[in-house]
């Protein structure tokens, strides 16, 4: 079966990238991803991924359910969705009320990915958490923000979150599906035993997609672990038209995260080597990123992909977009 088609936005602040002051084009930056948005939805994409990032110029996109909301209005047809919203840093119970509210007026379209927060040394230093606590606080405010979504009346102690007979107000009118960003063994064990779906970064290699699997699999042989993968793209009728657009993107990409300080991270290790994040991504000529999906298909099974474009440019991005519905999707085997 064929992966359903995403597009993941990242809020892309094109001042900050065009060596303007910075800061001084967030609002320029979020109008015109939200059209590139309604562009993708439009496109017939599947769904739509935002994501969350804090103290961010270049990606300013702190504020999820914010944007989400927003983003219900100017779409009719894909699914939206967080990846990742990171439940650690906020109060769960405000969390469930957000997303009820998102999934009423999306009509049911809402998707949840959670994560842990990712290698952000300044999330965790403004928000006084580590890393750990972080992990732990985000599964538990998860299983709290699960009851609330599907239960009338919630009652939990756990050792960061407590609920005293909650009733949320509203409740979705039907069950949100739920992702959990994660390369962690405990992470993924738990997504597979709540019957969770699993979301893999851009940087994930082939090693590191298969031994998430097997770690699932072995935890609910029967479950299905639904796996949303990032992966960085641009097609283009050659490779070399292609290239051209994407490496100064994947070099700049790759600087930031070195600057970040997410050199002593080995899962993000892909991260800073230009050349191995253009081997893992959907980039190349037609045909070329074609079958790089249709590996991906055979050799990992994937739910549905999540397009990064490889471009700050709003044309560009615009066409990436359209390329991948109407070149390459087209390719793909008849389901």
């Amino acid at each position: 079966m064929n992966p359903r088609f995403g597009y993941l936005c990242l809020f892309e602040n094109p001042g900050e990238n065009s060596g303007n002051k910075p800061g001084t084009e967030f609002a320029r930056a979020l109008t015109r991803q939200a059209i590139l948005v309604r562009e993708a939805d439009r496109m017939r994409y599947d769904d739509i991924w935002i994501t969350e990032h804090h103290f961010d110029e270049v990606w300013p996109s702190p504020s999820s359910t914010a944007l989400l909301g927003h983003l219900s209005g100017v779409t009719v047809r894909a699914r939206i969705g967080s990846a990742a919203l990171l439940t650690a840093f906020r109060d769960p119970i405000q969390v469930a009320e957000d997303i009820a509210t998102l999934d009423l007026i999306t009509k049911g379209r809402l998707n949840l990915g959670i994560a842990t927060g990712g290698p952000f040394p300044e999330l965790y230093r403004n928000f006084k958490l580590q890393p750990e606590q972080a992990r732990a606080r985000s599964l538990e405010a998860l299983d709290l923000i699960d009851r609330l979504l599907n239960e009338a009346v919630v009652t939990f102690k756990g050792e960061h979150f407590e609920a005293d007979a909650v009733r949320l107000s509203p409740r979705p009118a039907q069950p949100v599906p739920i992702w959990i960003a994660t390369t962690t063994e405990n992470s993924i064990r738990h997504a597979a035993r709540a019957g969770y779906g699993l979301m893999a970064t851009a940087t994930a290699t082939h090693a590191q997609l298969r031994r998430m699997l097997d770690i699932y699999r072995d935890t609910a042989p029967d479950g299905d672990p639904k796996l949303v993968l990032a992966r960085f793209g641009f097609t283009k009728a050659t490779r070399a038209e292609a290239l051209a657009v994407a490496e100064p993107y994947l070099k700049e990409f790759s600087a930031r995260m070195r600057k970040i300080g997410i050199t002593d991270k080995p899962e993000f290790s892909a991260a800073l080597d230009t050349e191995a994040l253009l081997q893992q991504s959907l980039i190349g000529d037609f045909d070329e990123v074609t079958e790089t999906i249709n590996l991906l298909q055979r050799d990992i099974g994937v739910h549905g992909l999540a397009i990064i474009p490889t471009s700050v440019q709003f044309d560009t991005v615009k066409q990436c977009l359209a390329d991948f519905v109407d070149e390459i999707r087209l390719r793909l085997p008849a389901d």
